[in-house]
């Protein structure tokens, strides 16, 4: 379902005129902070598509999805905003996006990113916020019964080491050597054939 959603609204956008202004129309990628602001530089201007938290109440969902709105220019900050009649900017992005999604879906706000990892990079970004309502069923509660037989148990405890290295791999050994120390803390699971 959000699949679906999320490719309805990148294939609108890119189909409008506006999709022949921008270099890239996509889903929003999935990447770190860092490598994100790289790539949204790269790509500028661009629209990207994300699905946002959303409610699910009597087989009805409220979806929320996120339409990033990424602008840049060299000639500076108010060509990015503004544009200057060669690359799109900010505020057509907006004009030309906000009665696109309208038109299909609730445009129900616009959030204007501030953050310095994204001004140094030269971007201005505003994500516009649409909501749809979708039928939802959910999957059928867990069948314990259907499960197959435990079979393995891992566990992991992770502890300011005591003892030395040395002395630690002769626990590890088998069989254990504890001549000299033991550990404090031991687990053993018997499973039942």
């Amino acid at each position: 379902m959000l699949a679906e959603f999320e490719d309805a609204i990148i294939a609108l956008v890119k189909n409008a005129t506006l999709g022949t202004k921008l270099r890239t129309v996509a889903g929003l990628p999935d990447l770190d902070g860092d490598n994100l602001v790289k790539r949204l530089a790269a790509e500028a201007p661009a629209v990207y598509v994300a699905p946002q938290p959303f409610a699910v109440k009597s087989g009805n969902a409220l979806l929320r999805f996120g339409v990033a709105c990424v602008a840049r220019n060299s000639r500076g900050q108010e060509a990015a905003r503004k544009g200057d009649g060669i690359t799109i900017g900010l505020s057509q992005m907006l004009d030309g996006v906000m009665p696109l999604l309208d038109a299909h879906y609730a445009v129900t706000g616009v959030d204007f990113m501030s953050d310095a990892a994204l001004y140094a990079a030269g971007l201005y970004v505003a994500v516009v916020t649409i909501e749809m309502r979708a039928g939802v069923q959910l999957p059928p509660a867990l069948d314990a019964a259907a499960l197959g037989e435990f079979v393995t148990f891992h566990a992991d405890y992770d502890l300011p080491p005591f003892v030395s290295a040395g002395e630690h791999n002769k626990w590890l050994d088998e069989p254990a050597d504890h001549s000299a120390s033991a550990p404090e803390l031991t687990a053993t699971q018997t499973l039942q054939p």
